[in-house]
């Protein structure tokens, strides 16, 4: 189980209870896969483009070339279950997905479609940025309205608001689009407004462009997925969530959402929605001049602290 691995291992908490020999379908992993074929491990590959198509997309990284793996299923747009042969959905012990969520249009289809791919006793495996330690430092938490709006309006690309949001607050420290929670340095805004018009013109494009579109800290994404259960939206409850000192946080759902009273309920959501504050409260000891700022030249070494959270029995 889990709860037997410190979450300090990134590879041991993801694949806690996994084996070889588990049937497992990992989402998007281009040249950085997490259970990768060539080790040995019985993956089915779903991504956007055939592996031709994806190492042309990469051969300006040489060694990534030699990485990617034969894609199995090609996901052009929809649910992505819709991927799989029919006969191959309910049957994986584990769906896989390393920041890919944040992509999606529409969330509630992504998870959807998980759950559909796993088996009743399967997991859905996540890594999910932490907007505290990466390039949305300046974007608000996704709320559960987004979510279901999303998926009432069938979103099969972003609306211009991601667009934008995307363009006009994405932020690099140091040079770099992560960082851990201790890095003191201001952030660098990359783009100026006189992009903005060529970001408006994308109300016209058809095609799909990539941005991150769902924004989450910790305890935000409990929260939207605690609504969602509740709500019938999703059949996935989140059995484990760790915080990582950079970058992410690492979370594994399974099928089968348990319905609360409305008083544990209440109490639930209410706790969440103080901890989202709390939570954006201590993103600001990375901001000089801020009452919790923590002065550090250079930026210390990370901190062993992990936050761990797991589901009751």
């Amino acid at each position: 189980m889990a709860d037997e691995i410190h979450p300090a291992d990134r590879r041991a908490f993801l694949l806690a209870g996994l084996s070889k020999s588990s049937k497992l379908v990992e989402v998007g992993p281009s040249y950085n896969p997490l259970v990768p074929k060539r080790d040995g491990w019985n993956t089915f590959i779903i991504d956007h483009a055939s592996r031709q198509d994806l190492v042309a997309k990469y051969e300006i990284h040489a060694k990534a070339i030699d990485v990617i793996e034969e894609v199995d299923f090609i996901w052009r747009g929809g649910s992505l279950a819709d991927a799989l042969p029919e006969d191959q959905r309910g049957t994986f012990d584990a769906f896989i997905a390393s920041h890919v969520i944040e992509h999606t249009p529409d969330i509630v289809t992504f998870l959807q479609a998980a759950r559909t791919v796993v088996r009743p006793d399967g997991l859905v495996i996540l890594a999910v940025p932490d907007k505290r330690k990466c390039f949305d430092f300046y974007r608000q938490p996704s709320s559960t309205a987004d979510a279901v709006v999303a998926f009432e309006e069938r979103r099969d690309r972003h609306e211009l608001r991601t667009h934008i949001e995307y363009s006009i607050r994405t932020v690099l420290k140091g040079g770099m689009p992560a960082w851990f929670d201790t890095d003191t340095r201001p952030v660098e805004i990359i783009k100026g407004l006189d992009d903005l018009p060529i970001t408006l013109s994308l109300r016209f494009n058809n095609d799909y462009v990539d941005a991150h579109n769902w924004i989450f800290v910790p305890s935000s994404f409990r929260l939207m997925m605690l609504e969602l259960g509740q709500t019938g939206y999703i059949d996935l409850e989140v059995d484990e969530l760790v915080e990582r000192p950079d970058t992410e946080f690492l979370v594994r759902m399974r099928p089968g959402f348990r319905k609360l009273g409305l008083p544990e309920l209440q109490a639930r959501r209410r706790a969440l929605m103080d901890q989202v504050l709390i939570e954006i409260a201590e993103q600001t000891r990375q901001i000089e001049g801020a009452p919790l700022y923590v002065a550090s030249q250079p930026p210390p070494p990370p901190r062993p602290r992990r936050r761990w959270w797991q589901r009751r029995a």
